[in-house]
C-alpha cells in the first residue's frame, strides 16, 4: 500500500508524524512524505522519502493577517473552549477564524502540486498532521481515506477550519473547488495521542496511540553527559520554543531568564536547552550550576531530570510526559495553556500564562518556590509518573497499521 503523509512546513508538526510513517515502512508499506521545500531536509533527516510541493511562504507573510497580531501573547482562554466553543468572546473567535485564514493560505500554496503527485504516486492512504488542510483536499481529490494525526494536544483540533464548528469557512470551501471535491471536514479516522488524564471529551471516538517522542534528528550524536543522570544532585531542564520568541522579541526573554534564574538558586544542576538565538541571551548566566546547552534531544535528556520549565508546546509537554517529569508551563498562545493547564489539573506540575507571572524577581521566586515543591514533595512526581504510566498502556503506533491499512 502507498501511504502519503503531508504536513504544515514546521518541524512541531512534521515530527509527531514520524513514529506513524515509520510503522508503516516497517511493516512493508510504501510511504512518501510531502510539503513544501523549506521541510524536505528534516524529512529526509528522519530517514524518510521526501517529495517538494508548492511554495514556501515566509513567516512573516504567514503570520501577516492583523487578526492574529496578538495570538503569541493570550491570556487564559474560558475553561474548555475547545470543548464550548460558545464560552468564547468575539475578540478569540476572529482570532480563531484568522488562524483558519492561515492555514488555508498555506494549503493552497501547496494543494496543486500535492494532488498532482497523490495522483502520479498513485496513493491510496492520505495521512495528515490536524491543521494541513491540503491532506484532505488531496484525499477528497481523489476519492480516498484520510487520516488526520494529533499531536497530543488536549481537544481536537479543528475550530480554525471552521466557523467555530457550525459550517466551513469561506477559505477552506475554496481549496475544493478547483477538484470539483466534496468539502471534507471530517477525516476518516483521528489518530490521538493524548492520554487520557490530559484529554478533553472528544464529539468523535479518536484512535488512541502512544506518543513516542521524537524531537528531530541532531547534527551528530548528542554528548554522553545528556544521558547521564547527574550525582548527588537533581537536574532541571529550562527549555523554551524557538516560535514564541520569533513573534514575541525580547519580551520571550524575560520568563526565560526568569527560569533559569529560579532554577539555578536551588541545589540542582541547570541545563538550558535552547536554540542559539536564544542562548546569546543568558550567556551572563552561565556558571556551575548552570549549563547553557543549546538544542539538545529532549527525548534523551528529560529522563535525566527532576523537573522541566518550558513554554508549553505539544512536543515539550508530550515528550516531558512520556518521561515522567513534572513540568511547569509559561505560556502565551492559547494551545500551549491548555497543554500546560491539562497537566496541571493531572496534578503533575504548574501553569501560569505570560501575563500571569509576575515580573522581575517576584516572578523568579514563585518559579523557584513552585520548582521546590515539585522536586521535594513527591506528589507532583506521583502524578507525573501515572502520566507516563497512560501513555505505556497506549497501543504503539504499530499495531495502528492494520487498523488504517483496513481504511483502503
Amino acid at each position: 500500500m502507498r501511504v502519503l503523509f503531508t504536513t504544515f512546513p514546521s518541524p512541531s508538526h512534521f515530527n509527531p508524524l514520524v513514529p506513524l510513517a515509520w510503522a508503516f515502512r516497517t511493516a512493508g508499506h510504501e510511504v512518501t512524505v510531502a510539503s513544501t521545500p523549506g521541510l524536505s531536509a528534516a524529512i529526509l533527516a528522519a530517514g524518510l522519502p521526501a517529495v517538494a510541493v508548492g511554495t514556501d511562504r515566509s513567516e512573516e507573510e504567514t503570520w501577516r493577517d492583523p487578526g492574529l497580531s496578538h495570538w503569541h501573547n493570550q491570556g487564559r482562554w474560558p475553561d474548555g473552549w475547545p470543548q464550548y466553543p460558545e464560552r468564547l468572546g468575539p475578540e478569540q473567535r476572529e482570532l480563531l477564524a484568522g488562524l483558519g485564514r492561515r492555514q488555508c493560505a498555506n494549503a493552497e500554496a501547496m494543494a496543486g502540486d500535492l494532488v498532482a503527485f497523490a495522483r502520479r504516486w498513485r496513493a491510496e492512504l492520505v495521512v495528515h498532521d490536524a491543521v494541513s488542510y491540503a491532506g484532505p483536499v488531496a484525499a477528497a481529490a481523489l476519492g480516498l481515506p484520510s487520516v488526520s494525526n494529533l499531536w497530543g494536544a488536549p481537544g481536537l483540533q479543528r475550530l480554525e477550519m471552521s466557523d467555530l464548528l457550525e459550517r466551513p469557512q469561506p477559505a477552506y470551501r475554496r481549496l475544493f473547488d478547483p477538484y470539483g471535491a466534496p468539502v471534507r471536514i471530517w477525516p476518516t479516522r483521528w489518530v490521538d495521542p493524548c492520554p487520557p488524564s490530559m484529554n478533553h471529551p472528544s464529539p468523535v471516538e479518536p484512535l488512541p496511540v502512544r506518543y513516542v517522542p521524537y524531537n528531530g534528528a541532531p547534527p551528530q550524536a548528542p554528548p554522553e553527559w545528556v544521558s547521564t543522570p547527574p550525582r548527588g544532585r537533581p537536574r532541571v531542564c529550562v527549555t523554551w520554543g524557538a516560535t514564541t520568541g520569533k513573534f514575541l522579541g525580547e519580551a520571550a526573554a524575560e520568563p526565560l531568564r526568569q527560569a533559569v534564574l529560579a532554577a539555578a538558586g536551588l541545589a540542582a544542576e541547570v541545563v538550558v536547552a535552547t536554540p542559539e538565538d536564544q542562548r546569546e541571551l543568558l550567556l551572563d548566566l552561565a556558571g556551575p550550576r548552570v549549563r547553557l546547552a543549546g538544542r539538545v534531544p529532549l527525548d534523551r535528556l528529560l529522563p535525566t531530570c527532576a523537573a522541566v520549565v518550558h513554554h508549553g508546546g505539544s512536543g515539550t509537554t508530550m515528550t516531558a510526559a512520556a518521561a515522567g517529569v513534572p513540568q511547569i508551563t509559561v505560556t502565551g498562545r492559547p494551545e500551549p495553556t491548555l497543554n500546560g493547564s491539562r497537566v496541571a489539573d493531572a496534578g503533575a506540575g504548574f501553569n501560569h500564562t505570560l501575563d500571569e507571572l509576575p515580573a522581575g524577581q517576584d516572578g523568579v521566586r514563585l518559579l523557584r518556590e513552585e520548582l521546590g515543591l515539585l522536586l521535594e514533595d513527591g506528589e507532583h512526581a506521583k502524578s507525573a509518573a501515572r502520566l507516563r504510566a497512560e501513555i505505556q498502556a497506549m497501543p504503539p503506533p504499530s499495531e495502528l497499521v492494520p487498523v488504517l491499512a483496513a481504511l483502503v
